[in-house]
C-alpha cells in the first residue's frame, strides 16, 4: 500500500510546529502522577490506581480507549489501549510502554517517563487527521513477578492475540526508561559487546532494533535528523533478534520481535547509564525533562513523517 499523489498533497503537515507543541510541564505532570511502588504482585492496588489515571489522561486525548484483560494468578490486570481510528488493526503505528515499576522501586525513569512521553505524544496526536492510524498502549506486568520466571507477560499477551487476530502494525516503538541522560563524562557504559559508535557521555537515545525491524530503525533515524537535530542518536541491530545478547530483550519490544512485528526499543539505556535503576533512587527528581521533550518530538515526528513505502 501506498498514499497516492492527492492523498499526499492534502496531508501536508508542519512537522515542527507539531513538536513545538511538547510541553515539559504536561511530562512532568505525568512522571509525578505515576511515580510510586506499582510492582504488579506487591502493589497491585496502587497499579490499579496508575491505571485509571492513564486510562482518563487518553480519553482527554480524542482517543478510543479500552481494557485488554490479562489474568495472573488469579488476578486481574490490563493493557490500557487508545486508538487514532477504531479498530487500528492494519497498517497502524503502535506507540507502547509499560506502566508497572520494580519491586521496591518508584520507576520514575523505569517506566513512569516512557508513559510520559506516549500520553504526551498522544496529546498531541489525537484529533489530528492522520494517514495510518495510531494506537497507544500502556502495558501490564513487563517486570519479573513471583510465581513465574516470565517477564514481559502484558506485552506478550497483547502480541501473542494480536498474531491470532491477523492484526497489521506497520511500525512499533517501544519507550523503556527514557528520561535520564547526563553530559558528565564517563556517564555512559557501552558494553563490550555492542558497536554503536557512542562514547562514554550519557546523553543519546539509544535505539534498537532486529534484523526485520532495520528499515523502520532508518526512518526513525531520517525522520530524528530532519526535525530533531539536537536529539543525538546511536542505533544497534542485535543479532539473532537479541537471543544471543539478552539485554536487548529485557523489554516488550522483544515479543513484537518474536510474533512477526517490526518494532524498536527507544531508550537511554537503562542499566547501562542511570545508577537509580531498579532501586528506591528512581525518583522523578532525577530525570532531564528536556530530553524527554525531544524524545517525544522525536516519536511525534516518526508518526507524521512515516511512509509505508519506506519499510
Amino acid at each position: 500500500m501506498s498514499i497516492s499523489d492527492s492523498d499526499e498533497s492534502s496531508y501536508m503537515i508542519d512537522i515542527s510546529a507539531v513538536t513545538e507543541q511538547v510541553n515539559t510541564d504536561f511530562l512532568k505532570r505525568h512522571v509525578r502522577s505515576i511515580t510510586g511502588p506499582r510492582h504488579g504482585w506487591n502493589n497491585f492496588e496502587r497499579l490499579e490506581e496508575s491505571a485509571l489515571g492513564i486510562e482518563a489522561a487518553l480519553h482527554s486525548c480524542n482517543l478510543h480507549v479500552s481494557s485488554q484483560p490479562v489474568r495472573f494468578h488469579d488476578r486481574a490486570y490490563r493493557n490500557i489501549i487508545a486508538d487514532t481510528v477504531c479498530p487500528a488493526d492494519k497498517d497502524c503505528i503502535l506507540i507502547g510502554a509499560h506502566y508497572d515499576a520494580a519491586a521496591g522501586s518508584p520507576g520514575a525513569d523505569d517506566n513512569a517517563s516512557g508513559v510520559a512521553v506516549m500520553l504526551e505524544a498522544a496529546r498531541i496526536i489525537g484529533g489530528m487527521k492522520l494517514k495510518h492510524p495510531v494506537r497507544f498502549t500502556a502495558f501490564t506486568l513487563e517486570e519479573p513477578q513471583p510465581h513465574s520466571v516470565q517477564i514481559l507477560i502484558g506485552s506478550k499477551h497483547f502480541s501473542e492475540k494480536a498474531k491470532k487476530a491477523g492484526h497489521e502494525y506497520a511500525a512499533v516503538l517501544i519507550l523503556e526508561s527514557v528520561g535520564y541522560a547526563s553530559n558528565e563524562k564517563g556517564s555512559q557504559i557501552i558494553p563490550s559487546f555492542v558497536r554503536i559508535g557512542a562514547g562514554d557521555v550519557g546523553n543519546f537515545l539509544g535505539v534498537v532494533s532486529n534484523r526485520a525491524s532495520a528499515a523502520i530503525m532508518k526512518v526513525f533515524e531520517k525522520s530524528v535528523l530532519a526535525n530533531v537535530p539536537d536529539l543525538p542518536v546511536y542505533s544497534y541491530k542485535t543479532p539473532f533478534s537479541g537471543y544471543l545478547i539478552p539485554e536487548t530483550r529485557f523489554s516488550d519490544h522483544s515479543p513484537f520481535w518474536d510474533n512477526g512485528y517490526p518494532a524498536l526499543m527507544l531508550t537511554d539505556t537503562a542499566m547501562f547509564r542511570n545508577p537509580n535503576y531498579h532501586t528506591e533512587h528512581d525518583t522523578a527528581d532525577t530525570l532531564d525533562f528536556d530530553f524527554m521533550a525531544k524524545v517525544t518530538k522525536s516519536v511525534i515526528a516518526f508518526i507524521l513523517a512515516f511512509r509505508l513505502e519506506d519499510r
